[in-house]
């Protein structure tokens, strides 16, 4: 197994195909897309909120280019236990329901703003579990899927927001079988992660760059060991389509530009 990390053989597979590049690694993604719009950074790896924020802020200009084929149609769902007496929102109503931060983009904003179009009031159909952030090593306070979905198994909480793939994980860490679990509803398909063309990467290295990725050969060893590392099978084209639903949720919240 190569211990380097995936960004190195990323940055091989390119420049030994003729697209020289070098690869920086940032600690937060504030700092990755000031890089971006300022024009130091070409195309950055983002995760959804900071991708749906360079698109927001750079209308026409900084572009979607690929993502993995794991960050395609995927899902938030609402899950509950079996034994809660929860199938849908109706019954969902005057239960304990938790929720990511505020500014989570699949536990908190995409959930939140489709629940609304649903007729579902967080604010008085349901009472909202106050879980305990964690820090994590950049310095943001998070309530992420495992401390969701412990509150739901012990009790703490009726049902809970979790992002869809990564249930089985979430199911295999927990004393609990599948048919334990039932999903009460779910967001429409939306995309995650993404590569972002910066505003001064043209049509044609654009181009070049996506048709290099979307080529990468998965029976090639190292490229093979990238992808476990990186959770993907296949590198696929993207558009912007796939994070509309975010960003009309980042700009209902009025966070257009606050965090990345």
């Amino acid at each position: 197994m190569d211990p380097r990390p995936a960004p190195y053989a990323i940055r091989k597979y390119f420049n030994e195909a003729g697209l020289e590049m070098e690869y920086a690694l940032y600690s937060t993604y504030d700092a990755l897309c000031s890089a971006v719009l300022e024009g130091h950074v070409d195309i950055a790896w983002n995760a959804p909120m900071a991708h749906a924020q360079l698109l927001l802020q750079s209308p026409g200009a900084c572009r979607t280019l690929a993502m993995r084929d794991t960050d395609e149609d995927v899902h938030t769902l609402i899950v509950a236990r079996a034994d809660a007496g929860i199938a849908d929102l109706d019954d969902l109503r005057g239960r304990r329901l938790a929720l990511g931060v505020d500014v989570s983009s699949e536990l908190y904003l995409l959930p939140v703003a489709q629940l609304a179009e649903a007729g579902f009031d967080l604010d008085s159909d349901c009472e909202l579990v106050d879980l305990e952030p964690i820090e994590y090593p950049n310095l943001q306070s998070w309530v992420d899927d495992w401390a969701i979905f412990g509150a739901v198994v012990d009790g703490r909480a009726d049902a809970g927001v979790i992002f869809e793939p990564w249930l089985p994980s979430l199911l295999r860490r927990h004393p609990v079988s599948e048919d334990d679990i039932v999903e009460v509803w779910r967001t429409r398909p939306y995309s995650h992660c993404a590569f972002t063309a910066g505003p001064d990467l043209g049509d044609d290295l654009s181009a070049r760059f996506v048709d290099l990725l979307v080529a990468m050969d998965p029976d090639e060893p190292e490229i093979a060991e990238m992808m476990r590392m990186e959770h993907l099978t296949k590198w696929v084209r993207a558009t912007d389509d796939g994070w509309s639903d975010l960003m009309g949720a980042v700009e209902g919240a009025g966070l257009v530009g606050k965090i990345f």
